[in-house]
């Protein structure tokens, strides 16, 4: 449910783009989403127990969590797929807006 509400959020910021490029990236807002519920998740974990297990008689005694390793590739692969988004439905956007200025 959460996954199907962050789609619609994703895919509204595009609204009015080009339907057809909306349509050939319909996988790529599907994974976005998905990967945005997963940080939250992800993040909710690391909010209870830290990014870092620390021996309580001995703090220089640390511990990675894999949470923290997993957090941090999941953000990248998000933070990657916005980037792509924006990259490939914000040129068209930008295109229009240059074309239309000749005309002014």
């Amino acid at each position: 449910m959460e996954v199907e509400k962050e789609y619609q959020r994703i895919k509204a910021l595009f609204e009015g783009c080009d339907e057809l490029q909306i349509k050939l990236l319909e996988g790529a807002f599907w994974e976005c989403a998905r990967l945005r519920t997963e940080l939250d998740t992800l993040h909710q974990i690391v909010r209870k127990t830290g990014l870092v297990k620390v021996n309580p008689s001995n703090p220089s005694m640390q511990k990675e969590l894999p949470v923290s390793k997993l957090i941090v590739r999941t953000r990248a692969n998000y933070l990657n797929y916005v980037a792509k988004l924006s990259n490939i439905l914000g040129k068209n956007i930008g295109d229009e807006e240059d074309d239309l200025e000749e005309f002014e």
